[in-house]
């Protein structure tokens, strides 16, 4: 079911000011943001609701986030991932990029980067 309001953005991991800014960036493209808490609601929101994307938040000590991408893609094929990193790490960049990510955020987000990175997913998200 598509959202009357706009595409949806999922995010999951991510820091609260992180979630502050994509809040702050999906304004202007007119989607809508929702955290989710667990595994299990990713998969749940991606049946119900056909998100645009999922933010994922990792750092060194959530690297296991990363293994919640393989879930994402056998629900929803087609769904962007894009992984938000707090440090900026070749290993944690590598082990998300062979995972096939839309795009690979690193700390410090820059608003003009998560804006247009937004863009691009609504560009390409199928009709």
């Amino acid at each position: 079911m598509k959202n009357p309001r706009g595409p949806e953005i999922l995010v999951f991991g991510c820091a609260p000011e992180d979630r502050r800014l994509l809040r702050t960036a999906s304004a202007s493209s007119g989607s809508v943001v929702r955290t989710v808490a667990s595994r299990v609601e990713i998969a749940k929101e991606l049946v119900s609701r056909r998100p645009a994307a999922v933010f994922l938040g990792v750092n060194r000590d959530t690297l296991a986030h990363l293994e919640v991408i393989p879930l994402i893609r056998a629900v929803s094929p087609r769904v962007r991932v894009i992984v938000v990193a707090e440090d900026d790490s070749l290993d944690v960049e590598r082990r998300a990029r062979e995972k096939s990510v839309f795009y690979y955020l690193v700390h410090p987000l820059q608003e003009a980067e998560t804006e247009a990175v937004l863009r691009d997913v609504l560009r390409e998200q199928p009709r």
